[in-house]
């Protein structure tokens, strides 16, 4: 095991990702070249890009051109961004393009951080040492996913991305971009972790929405893909009045997700036979069915069971009448299973935080 992110289960002996992975809290102490953009020295990556500084960003410069947002919540207007690149209407245009050109320069200069690995940058993030700096400097290709990564709005990101690694004359990262990338993480999991010739229940436990789907294996790969509608995240609240709240709430969070299981089990088992395997992508640092304790809406989950796989696999084979064995797999790294057979890359979800997985983990 070379990936000094990765660390092997004692339960099952299979790789995972740690948290120490995580690029929200790192900091750009120190811009890696200067003349792009003044002032983000010292602050944290997950303040520089994101959906909140997009959205607050077109608030602060739509006026100026005339145009006026207040009529959208602030969850619709990253996607108004690649309308906007294509409105027949010039504002629209300079507004978009002035928004675009400097979140590429951004997220640019946040790849770059890790690509050089200065002293400075170094030295705030205490947590990894050189072979995490190691790591990624010699990665080849970076795969861009998520809806900030999409249509037109990331093909104009990647070409920022590539302006700022040449003005610093350093050696550009392979950027990939992956549009319409809603269900990857079903998709990995189900090419990763089905057995061959069967059907499985796939899910994908998000902040925002619950990605529900079966699919079947054939032959190696995954021959049919069949989606249901997403439905909404609940209970994900992060901050508690006391241990007696956050306990309320995990009940909560965990009987809305029982009932999704089941009956989206039930819904599929009437179109096809499943097997009694279902695989599920979580938005939470988890291995071997143990889940971080201390990481967004999911981890309160924790206060349930030491292992909340042994959990659900209780309850669901109780409540479906059938033995079941429950899989979760942490959801960036799911996305990243999808991409397995490109080599040395790491996958980047930009969605409402950076969410990141190794193709090169073993399950």
């Amino acid at each position: 095991m070379s990936n000094p992110f990765f660390s092997v289960s004692e339960i099952d002996q299979t790789e995972y990702l740690t948290p120490k992975v995580s690029l929200n809290r790192a900091v750009m102490a120190k811009c890696p070249v200067g003349g792009i953009e003044e002032g983000l020295d010292g602050r944290c990556f997950k303040d520089i890009f994101s959906p909140d500084a997009i959205v607050a960003e077109m608030r602060r410069v739509s006026p100026h051109y005339g145009l006026d947002f207040s009529g959208y919540p602030d969850f619709a207007l990253p996607m108004q961004l690649d309308k906007a690149l294509k409105s027949k209407d010039a504002r629209y245009r300079q507004m978009a393009k002035r928004i675009v050109h400097k979140f590429g320069n951004r997220l640019g200069l946040l790849l770059l951080t890790l690509k050089t690995g200065l002293p400075e940058n170094r030295a705030a993030r205490p947590d990894w040492d050189d072979a995490c700096w190691k790591c990624w400097n010699q990665l080849d290709t970076v795969i861009l996913t998520g809806g900030l990564a999409s249509s037109g709005f990331g093909r104009r990101i990647k070409e920022q991305v590539q302006s700022v690694f040449d003005r610093a004359g350093v050696k550009p990262y392979n950027i990939m971009l992956f549009e319409n990338g809603a269900y990857l993480g079903v998709m990995g999991l189900g090419q990763r972790m089905m057995e061959d010739e069967s059907a499985s229940l796939v899910l994908d436990m998000g902040q925002t929405y619950f990605k529900r789907a079966y699919l079947k294996k054939s032959g190696g790969i995954v021959s049919a893909v069949n989606t249901f509608d997403s439905l909404p995240s609940r209970y994900m609240q992060t901050k508690f009045e006391d241990e007696g709240d956050k306990l309320a709430f995990a009940y909560d969070l965990h009987s809305y997700i029982l009932n999704i299981i089941a009956g989206t089990y039930r819904e599929a088992s009437e179109q096809t036979e499943l097997n009694d395997r279902i695989l599920i992508s979580i938005a939470n640092y988890t291995h071997s069915g143990i889940l971080n304790s201390e990481r967004g809406g999911y981890a309160k989950l924790s206060m349930l069971g030491e292992n909340y796989a042994d959990v659900l696999e209780e309850q669901l084979s109780g409540e479906l009448r059938r033995s079941i064995e429950v899989r979760l797999v942490h959801d960036a790294t799911a996305t990243a299973m999808y991409f397995s057979d490109i080599p040395n890359s790491v996958c980047i979800t930009l969605g409402t935080g950076f969410g990141v997985g190794f193709p090169e983990i073993r399950n």
